[in-house]
């Protein structure tokens, strides 16, 4: 036993000569010596020391933070961001104007305010891979548009600012950069620049947004340096910028294919995995190119007054910038030896950096200096300290719902919460906590010891509030800062090797009612004359969310044009193992003769989910649904095939319009027996969508040809246009070659340059009311270039700017026809617009012969 206690004193002995050297090794790090990294990454090789350490440690060298602001998901400089904060250790964050709501999505149905939450989450799956957190503005993307004062219209430019300038003090960035900057291209991207140079002056302004000081949580934060992005390495301006380069020494170049020595791959190549988690706005590139991503450049556009100035030949944005705070520029000089010296001797182990990391803790050299008026950097760095010690230590914190993965207001959610120690030292847990709301609820003192390679299980109760704020659907939520619901969970102080940190186990969910209606369909609901005398009913999509079988009533509280109640719809919605049940609600004769004789756009029915024998209680949940009358005429005995994309509304507005439809299989077309079918359309962006048209497409020109109508709706240049490296010919039977000119207005006037035109004229005479209503924009990628044998009808364009005449092309080919259209019909008919229901009824009855015309009228 005396030998035991005397090696262990032994042991004890050599960790405490080695503190005060080790103390000094990682302060040093705090202010930068990045010189000595170069024998850290040798030896982090050297030991396989993992990605993660390597990570926690790096952040240490670095207390600066970077903001990077961009307008819309994925326009973000995602491989710098990579190398500041894989490479450098930087803290970086990202600011994003708008959720990207307002664009494509290249994988599933959803839009407008669905593909929002959609492209919030793809943003933060892309952030974990850049090192970056990400945070919105929650500015509403509207759509493509061609000016930052349009983007000020619906934004208004003082929300705007206001809510950028409260961001940057809440994060405190040394340095902003974007690759906005104040003129050309997107309207959002020129407005997103703008509002960056003046929240860079006005978040420093005590008289700017004072509401944001009163309550003492914020102060006005000066942003030392901010860039723009000036271009490209190889680029047209290559030897513009290394004139300017040369002149003024205020261009900063970002090697982009710098390999991580760590994680095997260069910080472009994890910039493109990041850039991949966008799918939403997909296809991406499965690899770089042979030579990698040029290197950018970007151009120092502001300089706080009084901050140190960007050096000649400056490698980094934060070159030559300085802490104010004086105890960390005391601890430098000998620090800095020390590191060199421990370092290359290449001696480091992993218990010296535990030791050297616990002694960094217990001499509290990250604590803010009394009056410190940048405290939130010292706390950055305390909790990068708090996560290199858990690192180290081989801790690591699960918390995990038992059972259903959601807050129910009004009852309990059991969890456990798994803390377990795989390092190679004991620790000891000294105090718990449990909390919600950002409050602690409960807590536990004690010690109690964690063993290695042993786990600790800890088991609550979370206690739920009837009044609970309940964030579900979450599309409906966006913008109200509820997006993701409510974070909780078990906060542990743990101490090893006499140093203590804390180790978080939180998690965030959704805030949802017992049991939802989570979809109707239809929705809309589009009332034809074809459909007028059918019945119509709305099918409800109900989820339990508890785990017992719940007795429901759907009741139609008010269809708004008749201020009349129902009957109610009874249903019994199974327990969470069966999930869902449906039901439904048939509309009347009365209501059906309501809806024709008003034929108003805005008409609605509001569904409420009582539970049974409640009804006089507040509903569970509440959603509405758009009706609408189109009176678009069209021959019921049309056969209609559709090939489509990724969402379904060219299925439901074939159902509207009453004519016999049915889905295209790629099988399908290859057998190529489509003569049984009037019309076939293309939905838009098909033949990126399912590739195999492309080889296909003769198939579907040689049913052209034998008499059948062909519909096209829009595709992007780059999967429409020739292109022999990607095997794809002309598609359409007359060369049409798309550009990249949009009509974004919704209102932009329509035109008509041949009036007598069928397309405009049977069954349906269109007119200039059918483009009334409009949403968002009025087409995309329109051609630049087409066949004279293609017609025309139709002409429109942005206020200032050309006409564009081919947003509607038709041609004769054979014994069929042949329409080509970048008109974003698409939204209109998800929309329900009358106007766009009765032009497609009037392209699938193009072509059609006399006595089908005869029977139609």
């Amino acid at each position: 036993m005396r030998m035991e206690m005397k090696l262990m004193k032994m042991k004890v002995a050599r960790r405490i000569a080695r503190a005060n050297l080790s103390l000094l090794l990682l302060a040093s790090l705090l202010v930068g010596a990045l010189p000595s990294l170069k024998s850290f990454r040798a030896e982090a090789q050297k030991e396989a020391l993992d990605a993660e350490l390597y990570q926690s440690l790096l952040d240490l060298t670095n207390p600066w933070t970077v903001m990077c602001v961009a307008a819309h998901p994925d326009d973000e400089d995602g491989a710098t961001l990579t190398v500041l904060r894989r490479k450098m250790g930087v803290h970086t964050v990202t600011l994003f104007s708008t959720y990207g709501e307002g664009g494509q999505n290249a994988t599933g149905p959803e839009l407008y305010e669905e593909l929002g939450v959609i492209r919030a989450r793809e943003t933060e799956e892309a952030s974990q891979i850049q090192g970056s957190e990400p945070y919105f503005l929650g500015l509403r993307d509207f759509g493509f548009s061609k000016s930052a004062e349009e983007a000020f219209r619906v934004w208004g430019h003082d929300e705007a600012l206001r809510r950028m300038v409260l961001k940057i003090r809440e994060l405190r960035p040394d340095v902003i950069i974007t690759n906005h900057d104040t003129t050309g291209g997107h309207g959002h991207h020129q407005a997103t620049g703008r509002l960056v140079l003046e929240a860079f002056d006005a978040a420093a302004d005590p008289a700017r947004f004072p509401e944001q000081l009163r309550d003492g949580r914020r102060q006005v934060w000066q942003v030392q340096r901010l860039f723009v992005r000036a271009g490209y390495e190889g680029g047209a301006a290559t030897k513009a910028l290394d004139d300017e380069a040369a002149r003024t020494g205020k261009i900063i170049t970002i090697d982009r294919n710098e390999r991580d020595p760590v994680r095997g791959t260069t910080y472009a190549e994890q910039a493109l995995q990041a850039l991949r988690r966008h799918a939403s706005q997909g296809p991406w590139p499965q690899k770089l190119p042979s030579q990698g991503w040029p290197a950018v450049r970007y151009r120092l556009a502001r300089e706080a007054k009084g901050a140190a100035p960007l050096p000649p030949n400056a490698q980094t944005f934060l070159d030559n910038l300085s802490i104010p705070e004086e105890p960390v520029s005391k601890v430098v000089p000998l620090a800095v030896r020390a590191v060199l010296s421990l370092y290359e001797s290449q001696k480091a182990s992993r218990e010296d950096l535990l030791m050297a990391l616990a002694s960094l803790r217990k001499s509290n050299v990250f604590a803010a200096p009394a009056g410190s008026k940048d405290a939130a950097r010292f706390q950055l760095m305390n909790s990068r300290l708090d996560k290199a010690l858990a690192v180290i230590s081989g801790i690591t914190a699960e918390f995990r719902p038992e059972g259903i993965p959601l807050l129910i207001p009004g009852t309990e959610m059991p969890y456990t919460v798994t803390l377990y120690n795989g390092g190679e030292q004991d620790v000891t847990i000294k105090r718990s906590a449990f909390r919600f709301h950002g409050s602690t609820l409960s807590s536990a003192a004690g010690d109690r010891l964690l063993q290695r390679n042993q786990p600790f299980q800890s088991k609550g109760t979370a206690l739920v509030a009837r009044d609970e704020f309940i964030n579900t659907p979450q599309s409906a939520h966006l913008y109200d800062g509820h997006l993701w619901g409510e974070e909780l969970g078990e906060e542990f102080l743990l101490e090893v090797e006499g140093a203590q940190f804390t180790v978080k186990a939180y998690k965030r969910f959704p805030v949802a009612p017992p049991v939802e209606i989570e979809s109707i369909q239809p929705s809309p609901l589009v009332i034809t004359p074809q459909t007028f005398r059918s019945n119509q009913a709305f099918t409800f999509s109900l989820n339990n969310h508890t785990t017992a079988p719940l007795d429901v009533r759907v009741r139609a509280n008010q269809l708004v044009y008749a201020g009349r109640a129902s009957e109610p719809a009874w249903v019994r919605v199974p327990a969470r193992d069966s999930l869902k049940d449906e039901a439904s609600y048939m509309l009347s004769s009365q209501d059906m003769k309501a809806i024709r004789e008003r034929k108003e756009l805005n008409t609605t029915a509001r569904f409420s989910l009582h539970r049974v024998n409640a009804d006089k209680q507040p509903p569970i949940t509440e959603r509405e649904v758009k009706i609408v009358y189109a009176d678009a005429v069209v021959d019921t005995s049309l056969r209609v095939g559709f090939v489509r994309s990724t969402d379904f509304t060219l299925p439901a507005a074939l159902a509207a319009l009453g004519v016999q439809s049915k889905e295209l299989t790629i099988d399908e077309i290859r057998a190529g027996n489509l003569g049984s079918y009037d019309a076939i359309i293309i939905d838009n962006r098909g033949y990126q969508a399912h590739p195999e048209l492309v080889q296909l497409n003769q198939k579907l020109l040689d049913y052209t040809e034998s008499g059948g109508t062909l519909i096209v709706f829009y595709h992007k240049t780059n999967e429409w246009n020739p292109d022999e490296k990607a095997a794809r010919p002309q598609l359409a039977p007359f060369p049409i070659i798309l550009g990249n000119s949009r009509v974004t207005d919704e209102n932009a006037p329509v035109q008509f340059t041949e009036p007598l035109h069928p397309l405009l004229n049977f069954p349906n005479k269109i007119s200039a009311q059918d483009f009334e209503g409009w949403i968002q924009e009025r087409g995309l990628y329109f051609p630049k270039e087409w066949d004279k044998r293609y017609s025309a009808p139709l002409t429109m364009s942005d206020a200032g700017e050309p006409a564009l005449n081919g947003g509607l092309l038709a041609a004769d080919y054979g014994r069929g026809r042949y329409i080509y259209t970048s008109i974003v019909w698409y939204r209109q008919l998800r929309e329900g617009i009358p106007g766009a229901y009765r032009v497609l009824a009037n392209m699938i009855s193009y072509g059609r012969t006399d006595k089908r015309q005869a029977r139609q009228k």
